[in-house]
């Protein structure tokens, strides 16, 4: 697989992800945020077989209509962020696709699945192939993904105990937004230090792992 990383210079940061087969042109796309164009610029003579939507929230969908149109794929996103009540941070999605846990989509030789970690919002997911996990919001280098309840961070919590921290540590997980950079054994090590002496009720909102983290992304 060949992998490209489309950095948004917008106020979130925003990152996208091309995913290209070795032996084919055919593609897929991970996450579309508003003004779509930096990754318009990269598929030229690509094959798009697939829109990934890691969630419903507007910094990664609200492109979609525009990249729909310029490239006819199918989109696909969790069955709980599907149609869901549009506000300020929230986008309608008509999708072709309602991902369940444990999906697969094939994109020439290669084969990405899909996790499902509610928490961030109830759809949220990533997907994995080989030793490359795409996050969305549901972890960054240092910390989990927003929530805006103590029920929803406690959701999110019993989520990547079950998902994120029991996969292979050597993974390499990138986000959707920053640079990325680590594997799943920085996560699954600061997130065990956690659990043990930095978790409690009522936390919410942006929760590091552990401290020693200058950046939000």
């Amino acid at each position: 697989m060949n992998l490209k990383k489309v950095f948004f210079n917008n106020s979130f940061k925003n990152t996208s992800y091309i995913l290209k087969s070795d032996l084919t042109n055919e593609s897929i796309l991970i996450d579309v945020p508003e003004d779509p164009s930096p990754i318009i610029d990269n598929i030229s003579g690509l094959d798009i077989k697939l829109i990934l939507l890691t969630h419903h929230h507007l910094d990664h969908t609200g492109g979609i209509n525009t990249l729909r149109k310029h490239t006819n794929a199918p989109i696909a996103i969790g069955k709980d962020d599907s149609g869901s009540e549009p506000d300020d941070r929230i986008a309608y999605i008509n999708p072709d696709i309602e991902i369940k846990n444990g999906d697969t989509f094939n994109f020439g030789e290669e084969k990405i699945s899909s996790i499902s970690v509610p928490g961030h919002t109830k759809g949220s997911n990533c997907f994995l192939i080989n030793k490359s996990l795409f996050t969305g919001d549901v972890i960054f280098p240092g910390r989990a993904g927003r929530t805006d309840s103590e029920e929803q961070f406690d959701l999110s919590v019993n989520s990547l105990k079950n998902t994120l921290y029991l996969l292979d540590e050597d993974i390499e997980f990138y986000p959707g937004h920053g640079k990325g950079g680590e594997t799943l054994k920085d996560f699954q090590n600061q997130f065990k230090y956690f659990l043990s002496n930095s978790y409690k009720k009522g936390m919410h909102g942006v929760v590091w792992w552990v401290d020693g983290y200058k950046e939000e992304w």
